[in-house]
């Protein structure tokens, strides 16, 4: 799961899953195309349809695959920026995530603590 919770694919297996679907539409187009000419269906308006339209899937496919390809941060790039999150360079998400669950624990105990039935009994109540 990622930081909002919901169980979504990373932008790299969306990546790879556009990739993989534009490749399988053009071998689709060509396979389509090299039928359509041995037959002499090649001009048919229902052939041009279909041809067009999986071309543009292949090309939707293969600008979003570009896309988030272009957009993921090089190696360099992420070094740099987890060096960069602490004076010394070290690593300090575990001990984060570990603060982070005593913190809440003491937020639960608070709420608990101050309902209303703990209230004084000098509260008037009608």
């Amino acid at each position: 799961m990622n930081k909002s919770g919901d169980s979504s694919m990373n932008d790299r297996s969306r990546m790879m899953l556009y990739a993989l679907t534009a490749v399988a539409c053009v071998i689709w187009i060509w396979q389509s195309a090299k039928e359509a000419m041995a037959d002499g269906t090649m001009i048919s308006t229902s052939n041009i349809i279909f041809l067009v339209c999986i071309g543009i899937a292949a090309v939707y496919c293969a600008a979003n695959a570009l896309i988030l390809w272009w957009r993921q941060p090089s190696k360099e790039d992420a070094e740099n920026d987890d060096a960069a999150d602490t004076p010394d360079g070290t690593d300090t998400d575990t001990a984060d995530a570990e603060g982070s669950e005593d913190d809440t624990d003491d937020d639960v105990e608070t709420d608990v603590a101050t309902t209303d039935a703990d209230a004084s009994p000098t509260t008037n109540r009608q």
